[in-house]
């Protein structure tokens, strides 16, 4: 008979004894993308998810030009970051052009009001 009770010990790399300061890092650049993301189709929340994507995409990049380790978790937060950029800008013109819509539409009703006073 087969001796088929193995045991199998799954090795997760540690990378605080790489870099310290890695957890904390990673988690921050992570957050940081994620809320950019998560803010970018709001009205005014899409200026601000440019600001914040761009920041944090140049913190991360700084981060790995000085030593740091470049993991899935980080290049997560990069992809994440650039995406919150781009919807950002996306839905900044989108806005801008709903807003300038209802502001024609504002201009008109004023407008047909007034020429029919003066009639």
């Amino acid at each position: 008979m087969e001796n088929n009770n193995q045991q199998y010990v799954y090795y997760q790399p540690s990378y605080s004894r790489v870099d310290p300061n890695y957890d904390a890092a990673s988690k921050d650049f992570l957050t940081k993308a994620i809320v950019s993301c998560a803010i970018a189709s709001l009205p005014i929340g899409s200026i601000i998810a440019i600001s914040m994507a761009s920041k944090n995409r140049k913190a991360l990049l700084d981060y790995l030009t000085r030593g740091g380790i470049h993991t899935v978790k980080i290049k997560v937060a990069s992809a994440l970051s650039r995406a919150g950029k781009y919807a950002g800008i996306a839905y900044t013109v989108i806005w801008g052009f709903y807003m300038l819509y209802y502001l024609l539409l504002i201009a008109m009703v004023i407008f047909g009001l007034t020429s029919n006073i003066f009639r």
